[in-house]
């Protein structure tokens, strides 16, 4: 079954996506207007009071690292952080910043996209480990979307290409 998508930019003034295509990436923002996952949850740890500084054109919070932080983790703790740190950064951005999910986006910026596996029959997108631990799949849509990955979609370009994934909500 192909999963739903998004052919228009809706992903870019709310919900949360994970984007991999470093034109469309360059097309919403400049490089200086990235953060990092760490200032991502230093910001969540002080309760969002500088965001605003952050947002792009106020209404989106580009983050870079996810998927470097994911690697430096030991893999038996890959999937206990996202399910308790991240997800509880996320849902919180989602309510405090972005309105409940409609007035901001949150888009996580992911270099190596060739290591999100679909695993149709699981209903996930899956996060495969690096070298050593290649054998290794956290399912990341289930982590980090809380169980509501089947209203993930996919984000596409004028051409058809995928740019991402993109969900408009999570609870």
């Amino acid at each position: 079954m192909q999963p739903p998508l998004v052919n228009d930019d809706v992903w870019t003034r709310r919900g949360i996506s994970l984007l991999w295509d470093a034109d469309q990436l360059s097309r919403l923002c400049s490089a200086d207007r990235v953060i990092s996952l760490r200032q991502f949850l230093q910001m969540h740890a002080g309760g969002w009071s500088q965001v605003q500084a952050h947002l792009v054109d106020e209404i989106a919070l580009v983050v870079a690292g996810l998927d470097a932080c994911l690697d430096a983790l030991p893999p038996d703790e890959m999937a206990e952080w996202l399910q308790e740190t991240l997800y509880a950064a996320v849902i919180s951005f989602q309510r405090e910043v972005a309105g409940g999910g409609n007035e901001a986006a949150l888009i996580f910026w992911v270099v190596d996209h060739a290591r999100l596996k679909r695993n149709v029959s699981e209903d996930a997108w899956s996060w495969q480990g690096t070298a050593e631990h290649r054998a290794l799949q956290i399912p990341l849509s289930h982590c980090l979307f809380n169980g509501a990955q089947h209203d993930l979609k996919e984000i596409l370009d004028s051409k058809g290409h995928c740019l991402g994934l993109f969900h408009p909500r999570i609870s």
